[in-house]
């Protein structure tokens, strides 16, 4: 089986790009309920991802307490503890597995770094759990 199969595409994933200001990106967040999203350039290409954390760390390091200095500087700018990290478009299970292991989500990115959309934690450990229970259920019989 091929990581693919398991693919968010990039039009069902909520992502922010690079140059979005930290209002609009904690904006972005809010609407979405996610605690982690990716960052993308302009031309499509992985960036990173940010996290709750991140603009959290980010609030009380600068200490502000008029949101409008927010709208100045750009999600490129914030520090990032850790950046989610991706796996190619032709990746196998093994490569998804050791990823998904230590992250919520992965994202995919074809060979020139173009994001492709994300696999989430969610959804391969969901597959296992159908393949264990069918297992079960076949040997019960």
């Amino acid at each position: 089986m091929n990581a693919l199969n398991f693919l968010k595409h990039k039009s069902e994933v909520v992502f922010i790009y690079e140059d979005y200001s930290v209002k609009r990106a904690m904006d972005e967040f809010q609407v979405s309920g996610y605690t982690a999203l990716p960052i993308l350039s302009r031309d499509g290409r992985y960036v990173g991802s940010i996290t709750e954390g991140d603009f959290l760390r980010f609030l009380l390091h600068y200490d502000l307490i008029d949101m409008s200095e927010t709208e100045q500087i750009e999600v490129r700018d914030l520090p990032r503890r850790m950046d989610n990290r991706p796996i190619m478009v032709d990746a196998h299970m093994e490569d998804l597995m050791e990823t998904v292991m230590s992250q919520n989500f992965v994202p995919m990115v074809d060979g020139r770094g173009v994001f492709m959309g994300i696999i989430t934690r969610k959804k391969v450990l969901s597959y296992f759990n159908q393949r264990l229970n069918a297992m079960v259920r076949s040997y019960a019989s």
